[in-house]
């Protein structure tokens, strides 16, 4: 099976080799009308909490922003894909990012980047240039960030929050598919996924499988061939539960996962989202105690701390599940927990964090039995995390 569908193995870097394979940019040929089209009857969706339809937001005339936000600093697990995305084939980000502002008439663009991204920070870069000298930005404004830069000026953090209530915020997968439909159009597009839903999906996969990486796959394929192409599983132990969409769904047990397939229908029906396209495997013999405690780690380094369900709540979270891990624990700690995971699902202002919040309930719930045991024995079922 190939590693990617749409996206090729080979980089795409230079003005030249760019419009070689796709010409010019999207802004100068009259594809508009056809776009449109095509992006009705073929729904793109974005690959976020929101996972909103691309042809509603564009058309709908009630918004009223004035810049357009490119965001290549996703959280955590999404930096690979990120990088990945803007290595891979910046004049792609670029001229779908161009086509939408000229669509909306939108005369800037802003590009925000971790700061870490200093590769990919001078590859955007030669590629603004390069795209610049050719005349094919016009009078638009396109301008590069990282996140601190970005709040010095602004006073913008990139928190949960303001990522759910910007309209004109794209990550870099749903920019790059919408680039994809506009070149090949729909009477192509169509060909990739045999379901309802067309295009393909960039995969982060991890966890306990053999070969973790980036993966693209057509809609609709099934989620055990996913499996497979990653190598599978360990062999000297089971998958008891998997995570997709990040932490943002709860998790599912293996037989479940594998009668799925890669499809929004499919996904809702268990009512999740396929949003960011993460998937982490959790073997047998992994502790479920401090996987919960990871979620709630990585829930504090990414809320913005306004809402004081949040604010608390986490803490609280930490406080009772670490005395439960430290052996000074009683049943009532199990229901403390609980309770202020529930606090925080119901009373958290956005929805990424209400998210989090429901998947570490369900932790609580199905695997509520080694919860059990570390109350009663003061030590985990499984007693240490493998590195």
């Amino acid at each position: 099976m190939k590693k990617f569908v749409l996206h090729s193995e080979n980089n795409i870097t230079d003005i030249q080799s760019y419009k070689d394979n796709f010409g010019d940019y999207l802004n100068l040929q009259r594809i508009a009308n056809s776009f449109f089209e095509d992006l009705k009857e073929y729904t793109i969706f974005k690959r976020d909490i929101t996972q909103s339809s691309i042809y509603q937001l564009l058309t709908d005339g009630n918004i009223k922003e004035d810049f357009i936000l490119i965001n290549a600093a996703s959280f955590d697990y999404l930096v690979f894909k990120d990088k990945f995305l803007l290595k891979n084939n910046p004049h792609l980000i670029l001229d779908a990012s161009v086509f939408i502002a000229k669509i909306l008439n939108i005369k800037r663009i802003d590009i925000i980047l971790k700061d870490y991204y200093l590769e990919e920070r001078d590859i955007i870069l030669k590629a603004i240039v390069e795209a610049e000298d050719s005349n094919f930005v016009n009078d638009i404004e396109i301008n590069i960030y990282d996140e601190y830069a970005y709040y010095n000026k602004y006073n913008i953090r990139l928190t949960p929050s303001f990522l759910e209530n910007k309209k004109y915020i794209f990550d870099l997968e749903t920019i790059s598919q919408i680039a994809y439909l506009a070149y090949i159009g729909g009477f192509t597009f169509k060909n990739y996924g045999n379901g309802y839903y067309k295009g393909s999906f960039i995969l982060s996969v991890t966890g306990d499988i053999m070969n973790p990486n980036l993966y693209e796959f057509e809609m609709n394929t099934p989620l055990k061939n996913i499996l497979k192409a990653s190598g599978g599983t360990v062999k000297e132990y089971s998958i008891k539960c998997v995570f997709t969409n990040g932490f943002l769904n709860p998790p599912i047990d293996f037989d479940t996962f594998q009668k799925m397939t890669l499809d929004y229908e499919c996904f809702g029906s268990y009512n999740m989202k396929i949003g960011n396209g993460g998937l982490c495997f959790i073997q047998e013999d992994r502790c479920m105690i401090r996987v919960a405690v990871k979620i709630i780690q990585f829930a504090k380094s990414v809320s913005c701390g306004k809402c004081s369900p949040c604010h608390y709540g986490f803490d609280l979270c930490e406080y009772y599940i670490n005395r439960m891990l430290l052996g000074y624990s009683s049943f009532d700690d199990y229901s403390n927990l609980k309770s202020a995971a529930e606090m925080i699902k119901i009373g958290a202002s956005c929805l990424y964090i209400r998210s989090i919040a429901d998947c570490i309930l369900a932790v609580m719930e199905m695997f509520k039995d080694e919860f059990i045991y570390l109350i009663e024995n003061k030590i985990t079922l499984y007693s240490f995390v493998k590195s």
